[in-house]
């Protein structure tokens, strides 16, 4: 298993994210002295954005790109199940240009809170009909460009729909689309799933990323998720691809990211 750090590319407005932000150059040289292997990208909007210099950046520094993130992209209130078919469309072609900035690395890519809420009564059937026909044409297009498209189940205080892992595996299964898979968030898990060790070896085949943060949002070994259990369980599945640090900046992300790869990599190297 490789490990990876969310960084905040510029183009993100919130001042309150669970990745390292700052000079990029900066940013990745510190990572890559701590010892991590790559960085997970979250970006606002990728056309904002100067693909090859980050691209450059990037390689100076050895690490690879193991994802992007879509995350930012409810800063400019874009989903998959908005009433509004001019904003389904422009939310359908953001995760185009999410895929198209991925290709650069063949990296996968992940669709959280962009997905959108479905309400209750009136309007449920089309909002669901409306998220997975967007699920749908991104996989297909992700597809085209060997760019591998995933669900992020988020709890409760971010949506309303897909909140468990189990929740997750039963919508790509229902999707049944062989380039769209699932990412398992710890912090999540932990207040939507019953066992996340059973929870990820249920995803199996369809696990295809893994975001890790303890029970409080904060690094792992900071709150109650047992991390060992965890691991355990991944590699029970045969899970050798990447596990990304995406977790509260506390108390600050230089901090953050040292004591969390201490702490991951000191439970690999007991297994």
């Amino acid at each position: 298993m490789q490990l990876s750090y969310a960084v905040a590319l510029p183009d993100c407005k919130a001042k309150r994210m669970q990745c390292f932000r700052g000079d990029l150059d900066t940013v990745c040289g510190q990572l890559k002295a701590m010892g991590y292997e790559g960085v997970e990208l979250f970006s606002r909007n990728p056309r904002e954005l100067d693909h090859a210099a980050i691209e450059r950046t990037i390689a100076r520094h050895g690490l690879a790109v193991p994802e992007l993130s879509s995350g930012p992209a409810s800063e400019d209130n874009l989903t998959l199940t908005d009433p509004n078919p001019d904003v389904r469309a422009a939310a359908r072609q953001r995760l185009h240009d999410y895929v198209d900035f991925a290709a650069r690395w063949g990296a996968q890519m992940h669709l959280g809170r962009i997905r959108g809420s479905v309400p209750d009564g009136a309007g449920a059937d089309d909002a669901w009909n409306h998220m997975k026909a967007g699920f749908l044409d991104v996989a297909e297009y992700g597809q085209r460009h060997g760019v591998r498209v995933l669900l992020e189940p988020q709890c409760r205080f971010q949506g309303n729909t897909l909140l468990s892992t189990v929740d997750g595996i039963a919508f790509v299964r229902e999707l049944n689309h062989p380039n769209l898979g699932i990412v398992a968030d710890t912090f999540h898990m932990n207040i939507e799933d019953v066992s996340l060790a059973a929870s990820l070896v249920a995803a199996g085949a369809y696990l295809w990323h893994v975001h890790f943060a303890d029970s409080n949002r904060f690094y792992p070994g900071a709150g109650h998720t047992n991390f060992r259990e965890v691991l355990e369980a991944l590699k029970l599945i045969g899970y050798d691809r990447w596990i990304t640090m995406e977790m509260e900046q506390h108390p600050d992300s230089p901090t953050a990211a040292r004591r969390a790869i201490q702490t991951v990599r000191a439970l690999l190297d007991g297994m």
